[in-house]
């Protein structure tokens, strides 16, 4: 044991950002070694706790109360979207946030929704978006409050006609960065157990539970010495390591799980690309970054290049750096650059690091950590030159289609990313999900149904998730199609795989309804409903079927609760004229398709109005 442990030092000592292959020996990589929650570090660590809360990383995600809102303090500062015609009012009832949308006509409200925040995410530094929590799924809510303008907006993505309200799923993706590990709920894309309050020592450390029980049996380790491979020290990796730390949250882009893995598969002390890729597009001079493209930008200087620095060479991750004194940055360049009079040195990072907008949030001012010489002339960005896996020099060509797939589907429907995905998916082996992806994308039902005829896929070498939404896909494009027993096949296996999706169980009800299985459908429904009731499809599908069974006074109020949850819901305002139509309400059929034409000036409604 002695010899094991000597070996692995002497690796260590020589590393610089090269491979190493002994960083299993951390206790804390086992799957069953558990996260304990940062309360329990503080019972040993109480100093660095109590520092570390008062960070950015610390106040990442909290409860919406006034201790812990950007709000408090504000004029509540009302905004409107002038595109879908609503505004949002945040209000504080006693200690709880809430945040009301409305919708006015003339002098009149039309329209009133009323959203209580159950918590803020983002640190305050620069914004406090929010999240409202139903039955443990997460959703956001289409308010941000952007802190270094004092000004609230939409939140970033939602510009433009991209307001998706309150439907927003808040997955496993986003959260893992911005808080601790969250008791998620597999079978489901945003559904939460529980949820922990702001990123943790763990996230940095890895999980604790074998490191709190040795200590507490007495075990003591001479730290100055020996390396305690009962929790992570980040400040003992190897310096590719230890950079992998960071750059798991600070490299934003398009991430690409590796077989068998999620976005909580990662613990410090792993390599990142045994986890994921993350991609970001590059073009011809291209001056831009995002918001967490901290990894990215550093990695492009020459400071970086040619030294051994990695993030902690400058930040302390336990302090907050609004509590640093003015000189804190200064003096870590002067550690390595020397300057002959230091009384001329003031301030280095505003010309060699200046803070500039990020081209993905609006109203927000960051640091640009690629160091070295700016100029403030831009030249035009270029050609698209492709998506990099900035974390892997070497990803798997299934890798890279995945990427361009995901790219295209989230973020930019360009041809160009379904074409270089079909380029590296004919290069690739287990692709079969991502085929079935790309044809979706492509909207080329016959091309996946073929495809599907054509091949068999090894589910064993899929994710439960990436299954489920294939299979939900196959079963809708089956039905499309007039296959019907194929169609329910799939539609089935999807929810067998994720039974807390409600989209999967919303299509395969509709699928049923279609196949005039009505009391079947209905049960899907009601079974989604009770999960989560706020989701305006599961109203109105209910009420189309209430109408076909003639329960006219149930049809009216599930229709008129999913217009509740959305003013513009135009299938639901469809559905009222039938049913105004069948019960002879003429006046309401009138009123029903001037309600529509409001919403789309060019829908058949004015035909059908004229005839009336």
């Amino acid at each position: 044991m002695r010899y094991a442990l000597f070996s692995i030092l002497i690796v260590f000592a020589s590393c610089n950002r090269g491979e190493v292959d002994d960083y299993e020996v951390y206790l804390s990589h086992n799957d069953t070694v558990r996260y304990v929650g940062k309360e329990q570090c503080r019972m040993c660590h109480a100093d660095i706790y109590d520092s570390y809360i008062h960070t950015g990383m610390g106040n990442s995600l909290h409860y919406a109360t006034r201790e812990h809102s950007a709000l408090e303090g504000t004029n509540m500062p009302i905004i409107n979207d002038t595109v879908r015609n609503l505004s949002y009012q945040p209000f504080f009832k006693n200690d709880s946030l809430f945040i009301r949308e409305f919708r006015l006509l003339g002098k009149d409200t039309v329209h009133r929704l009323v959203k209580k925040v159950d918590y803020k995410i983002g640190s305050g530094q620069h914004t406090n978006s929010h999240l409202f929590m139903i039955n443990g799924y997460m959703h956001q809510i289409p308010y941000t409050y952007y802190t270094q303008e004092e000004i609230a907006d939409l939140p970033p993505g939602f510009e433009g006609k991209n307001n998706s309200r309150f439907s927003r799923e808040i997955a496993l993706e986003c959260m893992s960065c911005h808080n601790a590990k969250t008791n998620h709920e597999n079978a489901s894309s945003n559904r939460y157990n529980d949820m922990p309050q702001g990123i943790d020592c763990e996230r940095c450390h890895g999980p604790g539970e074998v490191h709190v029980k040795r200590k507490l049996a007495g075990e003591i380790i001479d730290t100055s010495s020996y390396i305690d491979y009962s929790i992570v020290n980040p400040a003992r990796l190897p310096l590719d390591l230890q950079f992998d730390i960071c750059q798991r949250c600070h490299l934003q882009g398009t991430s690409i799980l590796a077989t068998g893995k999620s976005f909580e598969s990662f613990k410090p002390g792993m390599h990142l690309e045994d986890v994921m890729d993350t991609y970001l597009p590059r073009y011809e001079n291209d001056h831009s970054f995002i918001m967490a493209s901290h990894v990215d930008r550093l990695q492009q200087s020459s400071c970086f290049e040619n030294s051994d620095m990695t993030c902690v060479s400058c930040h302390n991750p336990h302090k907050s750096v609004t509590t640093l004194g003015s000189n804190y940055f200064d003096s870590k360049c002067m550690q390595c650059h020397d300057i002959c009079d230091d009384k001329q040195i003031q301030n280095c990072t505003s010309c060699h690091m200046p803070s500039s907008s990020s081209s993905d949030i609006m109203h927000v001012t960051i640091t640009d950590h690629k160091i070295g010489v700016h100029s403030d002339s831009q030249s035009e960005k270029g050609k698209f030159l492709g998506l990099f896996a900035i974390n892997n020099p070497k990803p798997s060509k299934l890798s890279k289609a995945k990427a361009y797939l995901k790219r295209y589907e989230s973020f930019e429907n360009e041809s160009v990313y379904l074409d270089s995905a079909l380029h590296y998916l004919a290069r690739s082996e287990d692709n079969f999900t991502s085929y079935i992806q790309y044809f979706y994308l492509r909207a080329d039902n016959i091309g996946m149904i073929n495809f599907i005829m054509s091949n068999k896929i090894d589910e064993v070498r899929y994710k439960e998730s990436d299954l489920a939404l294939t299979y939900s896909r196959m079963g809708e494009v089956f039905s499309q199609n007039n296959f019907p027993v194929e169609a329910e096949k799939y539609h089935k296996k999807a929810i067998e795989l994720m039974s807390f999706v409600i989209d999967y169980k919303n299509k395969y009800g509709s699928f049923l309804f279609n196949n005039n299985r009505i009391d079947e459908a209905k049960e899907q429904y009601l079974d989604a409903l009770k999960l989560n009731p706020t989701i305006k499809e599961i109203h109105a599908n209910l009420g189309v079927i209430a109408i076909s069974e003639g329960n006219y006074e149930h049809a009216e109020s599930n229709l008129k609760q999913a217009i509740a949850l959305d003013p513009d819901y135009l299938l639901a305002y469809e559905n009222l004229v039938v049913l105004s139509q069948k019960i002879k309400d003429f006046n309401a059929t009138k009123l029903y398709l001037h309600k529509i034409l409001e919403i789309d000036p060019k829908h058949k409604a004015k035909q059908i109005l004229e005839s009336l």
